[in-house]
């Protein structure tokens, strides 16, 4: 009698840590993106303050309130992937 091993459908460890260093990439990616366009706001808001444009200014960075978030749940989620905890 011939005993077959039957694959399962989930990965094997070269899949899953393929997958892994994709979504940590797209992740930092996306990170370093944000936070590059965040940089530059906050350059231009504060040009706006030296001319005196408080308004201005704040309105300039005021997106940052729901950026920051999706920032940090990008790193988070790199930073747990990279840990193996999800």
């Amino acid at each position: 009698m011939v005993l077959l091993k039957r694959k399962d459908n989930a990965m094997d460890n070269t899949e899953k840590a393929t997958v892994t260093k994709t979504v940590i990439a797209a992740n930092l990616d996306g990170l370093a993106q944000r936070l590059s366009e965040m940089a530059q706001l906050a350059k231009e808001a504060s040009a706006a303050m030296q001319q005196g444009e408080q308004n201005q200014a704040i309105g300039t960075v005021l997106s940052f309130e729901s950026q920051i978030p999706e920032i940090e749940a990008l790193f988070k989620t790199a930073i747990l992937m990279h840990r193996g905890t999800i």
